[in-house]
């Protein structure tokens, strides 16, 4: 909906009218016309650029000492209050396709505008996280003891640690013979695995808060047209303008930039309405905190050869934290190591955002007074 402003020259019907007023004897026809040409060129359509002429509505209407008389051919109505614009010829309804377009004597559509702006209620849907998703690593260490799990804390350690970016196969890497301690005590009496590790793990943000909103709308819609007498605005009293007459369903109105009370007689009907509005409505994107609960999982075990086909002990351990194992038989080699594919077990996160941000922005106000 973008207002549509259109301005015409009103000079050559003026000018005729002052040439054709003068070959009957009618002098302050220049003086009309000159008034009328210097409002033509007002940026604000139908506003007054000649300062001077507000209190009277601008020059002589009834043709003064000059000898002759102006009738208005169109309807006498009040002059302009204050800062307002000359009258207009104002449609004013609740839709565009029902209103007329301007009428033979207000040819020029000035401006579109709008009013009673409608906002439907807006919630923006509910933002849930999907279960979450990622990639486990096997234990990157393994160390041996020489004491039980139960006084495992300062006790001697031996790394026994599988190789870098462990797939869980058959791994001699850093293998301990079972008589590296010597003879005076079982050098291997537990192992400490590490914990697995998760990465790239997130929870996927589901959810339709980006769905669009129902769009806002006009209730009221103006078209204000624009004419002129063939007498210009004179053939009225000097508290009144000449301008072209009303037809069905349009008013007399005058009109300013931004919002005003109007006069409290005559122009005295008030219309707030508005050239655009900005919908900068939209919900929040959905977005999901760090997984929580997830886990990692996998059984590692431990052989005295180093081709995996002697076991002496396993233990399920996961990405909670590390896991001690004791040996059933202190003392063992520990030829190599081998793991299961780890397997994830997934998480939950928390959900947030679907939140109605922004609002609808009025643009380009205007105050239109009318007569009732």
């Amino acid at each position: 909906m973008k207002n549509r402003v259109r301005r015409r020259a009103l000079i050559v019907p003026l000018l005729g009218l002052a040439f054709g007023s003068l070959l009957s004897g009618c002098p302050d026809a220049i003086n009309i016309a000159e008034f009328y040409e210097e409002d033509a060129g007002d940026a604000d359509a139908g506003s007054d650029a000649a300062g001077d002429d507000d209190e009277d509505g601008g020059p002589s209407t009834n043709g003064g000492d000059g000898g002759c008389e102006f009738a208005c051919e169109g309807e006498c109505v009040p002059l302009r209050p204050g800062d307002f614009s000359f009258p207009l010829l104002a449609w004013i309804g609740p839709n565009e396709t029902a209103a007329p377009p301007c009428p033979d004597a207000a040819p020029v559509e000035q401006f579109i505008w709008h009013g009673d702006p409608i906002v439907p209620p807006s919630a923006c849907g509910e933002c849930t996280c999907g279960p979450s998703v990622g990639f486990c690593s096997l234990p990157s260490s393994i160390v041996a003891q020489d004491a039980p799990c139960t006084s495992a804390e300062g006790a001697t350690t031996t790394p026994t640690d599988p190789p870098e970016s462990w797939d869980g196969t058959c791994a001699p890497d850093n293998a301990i013979p079972a008589d590296a301690c010597g003879t005076n005590k079982p050098c291997i009496q537990s192992v400490t695995i590490g914990p697995l590790a998760i990465t790239d793990e997130a929870c996927t943000a589901l959810g339709s808060s980006t769905a669009p909103l129902e769009a806002a709308s006009w209730g009221l819609f103006a078209r204000l047209c624009e004419g002129i007498t063939s007498t210009g605005y004179g053939g009225c009293s000097p508290a009144e303008l000449c301008v072209p007459r009303r037809e069905e369903g349009f008013r007399q109105c005058v009109q300013r930039p931004g919002i005003h009370d109007c006069p409290a007689e005559g122009y005295a009907e008030r219309f707030v309405l508005y050239e655009d509005f900005n919908d900068n409505r939209a919900c929040s994107a959905c977005t999901c905190d760090a997984p929580e609960g997830s886990e990692c999982a996998s059984t590692v075990s431990l052989h005295a050869d180093a081709s995996c086909t002697s076991p002496i002990a396993s233990a399920d351990v996961s990405s909670a934290g590390p896991t001690c194992l004791d040996l059933t038989t202190p003392g063992q080699a520990i030829g190599a190591k081998s793991a299961t594919a780890p397997v994830y077990h997934s998480g939950t996160c928390q959900a947030h955002g679907g939140e109605l941000l922004g609002a609808v922005e009025l643009l380009g106000a205007r105050t239109l007074c009318c007569l009732p």
